[in-house]
């Protein structure tokens, strides 16, 4: 399908991006999430878990498949390791990304973006930013992604076109995207 609109969500861990995708898929549109993408690149067998066994050994393995919890620690103590897993990885999960726009039949394509990173967010006709408070965002992911909770402290560097605020009040959240869903196809 030619002219599609390709919208990029960003925000930070527990911001509500994944709610805003499904949303919008449930309108009517694609939605590609690119966490999606690495996990299945790191499955056994996947080209990311062939790479990353390949660069830092077999040690971050589990059963074939990328151990991600391993490999996280791993790399959040060196940010040079960190920096060459994403010069493996965001190539494969850029390509993937491109082959899942490229087939959608929608009008519209969502994108969510896990690392808001130039050559991703280029693919994208417009941004929306899906911020949250920072105190209700830990209390969704205390036990799982405490962490990672300020990755992306560097978001008001980043161009985007539309900023939604999320207070987890589902019923609000969704009238304000059906907003932005509306204003994006109108």
């Amino acid at each position: 399908m030619k002219n599609k609109q390709i919208i990029g969500i960003i925000g930070g861990v527990a911001s509500g991006k994944s709610f805003a995708g499904h949303f919008f898929q449930w309108q009517g549109s694609a939605f590609i999430d690119c966490d999606e993408i690495v996990a299945t690149l790191y499955e056994k067998g996947g080209m990311g878990s062939k790479k990353i066994e390949t660069f830092f050994g077999e040690e971050f393995m589990k059963e074939g498949a990328v151990d991600k919890a391993r490999l996280g620690i791993f790399v959040s103590k060196d940010e040079k390791k960190l920096r060459i897993l994403e010069k493996i990885i965001h190539p494969l999960v850029l390509s993937e990304t491109q082959k899942a726009i490229d087939k959608a039949q929608t009008k519209v394509v969502f994108v969510e973006i896990g690392a808001p990173v130039d050559k991703f967010l280029r693919l994208c006709d417009k941004i929306i930013l899906i911020a949250a408070p920072r105190d209700q965002r830990i209390k969704r992911i205390r036990t799982q992604y405490l962490q990672k909770i300020d990755s992306f402290k560097n978001l008001s560097k980043i161009r985007y076109d539309i900023k939604v605020i999320n207070n987890f009040d589902k019923k609000t959240f969704g009238q304000k995207l059906t907003k932005v869903y509306n204003r994006i196809t109108d």
